[in-house]
């Protein structure tokens, strides 16, 4: 359940923090006074789409900040569990997004998060019902999903074994498309891929062959400066000019001189020693500069073929890759490739046969799961005829209607039919009302007003909440465009469904409001030329004003004492519903 909520900076809201109980919580206010602002701030917090605009004027950015007891989310856990999000013992659940112009930044438990996985865990720890929410219940695709919450953990469990065995079967019959649309497509890519094999092949190629080919180039290109170099080295070292002593020579004459008076003095002997080493290196390297002299050539052809060589290679760099290594490891997934193209025609033979079975499988588990739909659609029809019939829609009546599209390509049902499937399964549903007796069952939108709508979201959320995993309901203003008795049922509804969840609701009905266990009030002041928003928790003092108010009149005294009575009342009335036995 939620615990806490912090905004900053959020549209009107400078710093709010309310502190949340369990069971019935209302938020009541003057209109306009900001009360739907907060809803907007937890669903923000929980991943709801939404502008850089809500940041509060003057600010850089806001903060919105949402604390979930987790102990009743072992969803929410697990997918923090799986990401290292949550520790051992720990039964906390922070959620929070920073939202700046340049975007929003995320965090789960104090660490930085994605959109995604922020998304994931808030999925399972509250179900926001916005103002205009129950315009969802106008398109048909949503309806699928009611359903299925309606059957609770049992029938979601069944659900999930379905998809798994729809999704071996779609990636089968996915496979199997793409071999049959793609033969010519295929027969084309296996020549190409063949041709690369063989053109890398043929190259013989070697890594670290082309730094060597680009040293040889060097040397051939330069191989008279070379030789003239070795030269004037070589008449350096080994023969001096003009009958002056070579380098080498004139060493040994310095070490022999030294070596005659070394007996005089014995660091005389070491300097000696050390002149005797340099003339041996010096005699070494005259051999080094020859035999270097001697593998220096002047020729043309073979400069020609280091050229042709690294010319070939340039070509299959600019193909392949942009060096020998990233060529080989190209031919060797162009290899691979090759070799999966050229088994293509047994995977075919394979996935054909397959498919049979596969799709067999996925139509048996499709019909079990069709056939638990219809059994839920019949349990959910008159589960929300007789909730409608509580909210004032006396006589209204509601059904649920199946389509199961045919389809070649689609899943093998027991009697051979071919239907369309997805990940739900194989059927379309449509919810069907009858407002008024005597009409016909006919779609939600051609026969439901706003304000049957928001019955109808209500009525459906009370029964989906039962076998529902998430802890936190919030409805804000599902009141809309009711009144009178219909808004006293609403609200012992309500009340009702805060015994398996959490419920928070914004509301401008009293009858709705005096239902609450818990009974905050919004309120907007201006100071310093800004306008602020504050939230507070009443007593039961404050709370017979606030309904006083909301129930208007022109009598106050009139006004406290019927909101005094409407109190008492609700809590009689609670106090029944808790010594009922829970369904």
């Amino acid at each position: 359940m939620l615990t806490e909520l912090t905004v900053r900076n959020f549209a009107l809201i400078e710093e709010l923090q309310i502190q949340l109980k369990p069971g019935y919580t209302v938020l009541t206010g003057e209109t306009g006074t900001g009360k739907s602002i907060i809803v907007d701030a937890l669903n923000a917090a929980l991943g709801e789409r939404i502008t850089s605009e809500v940041v509060r004027g003057g600010s850089d950015s806001s903060l919105t900040e949402a604390v979930f007891d987790g102990v009743d989310a072992p969803g929410a856990m697990a997918a923090l569990g799986e990401n290292g999000l949550v520790s051992d013992g720990e039964e906390t659940i922070i959620v929070s997004r920073e939202i700046a112009p340049g975007g929003s930044r995320y965090r789960l438990n104090r660490r930085v998060s994605t959109l995604g996985l922020v998304q994931e865990v808030g999925a399972h720890l509250a179900d926001i019902h916005g103002q205009h929410q129950h315009q969802s219940l106008l398109h048909d695709q949503n309806h699928l999903r009611y359903l299925d919450e309606f059957g609770g953990k049992t029938h979601l469990r069944l659900l999930e074994e379905y998809r798994a065995v729809f999704g071996r079967f779609d990636h089968a019959r996915s496979e199997l498309r793409s071999l049959r649309t793609d033969e010519a497509e295929r027969a084309r890519r296996l020549d190409m891929v063949s041709f690369q094999v063989e053109e890398i092949d043929a190259a013989g190629l070697e890594v670290g062959e082309e730094e060597q080919l680009q040293q040889r180039r060097r040397v051939l290109q330069s191989g008279e400066k070379l030789l003239g170099a070795l030269a004037r080295a070589d008449a350096l070292v080994a023969a001096g000019e003009e009958g002056t002593l070579g380098a080498k020579d004139a060493l040994q004459e310095a070490a022999d001189t030294i070596a005659g008076v070394a007996g005089l003095d014995d660091e005389l002997k070491t300097l000696a020693d050390e002149l005797q080493e340099t003339a041996y290196r010096a005699e070494a390297a005259v051999r080094a500069l020859a035999e270097y002299a001697d593998r220096v050539e002047l020729d043309p052809a073979q400069l020609e073929q280091v050229e042709m060589r690294l010319d070939a290679i340039a070509g299959l760099k600019r193909k392949y890759g942009d060096g020998i290594a990233a060529i080989l490891a190209f031919r060797d997934e162009a290899a691979r490739e090759r070799e999966r193209l050229a088994s293509s025609s047994e995977r075919l033979e394979e996935l054909e046969q397959a498919m049979g079975e596969l799709a067999l499988e996925a139509g048996a588990a499709a019909l079990a799961l069709s056939e638990a739909r219809r059994e839920l659609a019949g349990t959910l029809s008159g589960a929300v005829s007789g909730e409608l019939d509580e909210l004032g829609m006396a006589g209204a009546r509601f059904d649920v209607e199946f389509e199961q599209p045919a389809d070649e390509e689609g899943v093998v049902m027991p009697d051979g039919r071919r239907l369309r499937a997805g990940r739900d399964g194989i059927d379309r549903v449509r919810f069907l009302l009858c407002a008024n007796p005597g009409e016909e069952l006919k779609p939600l939108s051609r026969v439901a007003s706003g304000g049957e709508l928001s019955r109808l979201m209500l009525a459906l959320k009370s029964l989906c909440a039962r076998g529902s995993a998430v802890p936190t309901i919030v409805f804000d203003e599902i009141d809309v465009g009711i009144g009178g008795q219909t808004a006293h049922s609403v609200g012992e509804k309500l009340m009702a469904l805060s015994r398996s969840a959490q419920v928070l609701c914004v509301t401008h009905l009293p009858q709705v409001a005096k239902f609450a266990d818990h009974h905050y009030v919004v309120t907007k002041e201006v100071s310093g030329g800004r306008t602020r928003i504050k939230v507070g928790e009443l007593d039961e003092q404050q709370r017979v004003e606030e309904l006083a108010r909301m129930y208007g009149g022109r009598d106050a005294r009139a006004a406290l004492e019927y909101a005094r009575q409407a109190l008492e009342e609700a809590s009689r009335t609670r106090g029944t519903l808790s010594h009922r036995p829970q369904t």
